[in-house]
């Protein structure tokens, strides 16, 4: 797919097919979902190609505070005070943590490393070390952003992947879940990413289904086009937890340990997007999972 890429009249996809970012037009300009730092160039230049100047965008929208779905937005917010920060308002807490925004940079500065790397990116802001990260608009369920012309952008909590996990929806079918239904690899790949809640994450999913939206606009890889073809990848979406489940149940019923099963997974499933995280993070990340799904199931295990 070649961005910028026209999704509908008013919505355009922008940014890497890792890293999206979805341009929204009604009187004014929304961004949902910001990528990380290192595409913020590319980005630009998707602007300019497109003739849209920054002075016409007034919302910068981040439907969850992990790193690779927010860091282009602190190099426009320094650039273009103007913008403002629209999130939820369990962000409040979080961006104003020196601890976790330390964090949060701290992140995307490993994921530059890895893209320049790999010859992905060639060049990238060099952001200053914030201590805290503005959260000018905060949103919930039911909360709409009017960007004018009719076009109204509203807000779904949906949970599991991150505790402040939202879905954006627009009127015509559009819903952008950015993480919320799982995570997928092109062209089959599927796997679970309920960082803080299984049953969370299941419900979640289920509220996507109910919506039955006709585009389904993700944080990674891009739109999913045509009611059929959304339903399928939610129903994936859901198999791959029911699938997770029971390979983490049969493992532990064989006496494997958590170390073991993460290790395994980390090998075989660290694929795609996941390969520019340093092993070590990935086994982390696959870890977590294994004890949200033990969690789950009211199973305490003992860690090595």
């Amino acid at each position: 797919m070649v961005l910028p890429f026209q999704v509908t009249k008013n919505i355009t996809l922008l940014g890497s097919e890792l890293f999206n970012l979805y341009l929204i037009e009604g009187e004014t300009y929304a961004i949902i979902e910001g990528g990380v730092s290192g595409i913020t160039y590319s980005f630009l230049s998707q602007l300019k190609q497109l003739d849209v100047p920054p002075e016409s965008i007034t919302y910068l929208v981040i439907l969850h505070s992990h790193f690779d779905h927010m860091m282009v937005f602190p190099f426009l917010k320094e650039r273009y005070p103007w913008m403002k920060i629209v999130s939820s308002e369990l962000n409040r807490a979080t961006f104003s943590s020196e601890r976790i925004v330390g964090k949060i940079f701290d992140s995307d500065r490993k994921m530059t490393l890895a893209l320049r790397e790999r010859g992905l990116i060639s060049d990238a802001p060099s952001l200053p070390p914030y201590v805290s990260f503005p959260l000018d608009i905060s949103v919930e369920e039911g909360s709409i952003l009017d960007l004018g012309k009719g076009v109204k952008i509203k807000f779904i909590d949906t949970p599991g992947h991150a505790p402040d996990g939202l879905s954006a929806y627009q009127e015509e079918g559009i819903l952008f879940c950015s993480d919320g239904a799982g995570f997928y690899t092109p062209p089959d790949f599927f796997r679970p990413n309920y960082w803080f809640r299984l049953n969370e994450a299941e419900k979640s999913i289920d509220k996507m289904k109910t919506i039955d939206p006709k585009i389904l606009c993700r944080g990674h890889y891009g739109t999913i086009v045509g009611r059929d073809m959304v339903r399928k990848h939610l129903q994936m979406s859901s198999q791959c937890i029911e699938d997770f489940k029971a390979f983490v149940l049969e493992k532990i019923h064989s006496g494997g340990s958590v170390e073991e099963i993460a290790d395994d997974v980390t090998k075989r499933f660290s694929r795609g997007f996941l390969e520019l995280f340093a092993p070590e993070d990935n086994y982390r990340l696959w870890k977590l999972l294994i004890r949200r799904t033990l969690e789950h199931f009211g199973i305490e295990m003992e860690e090595r």
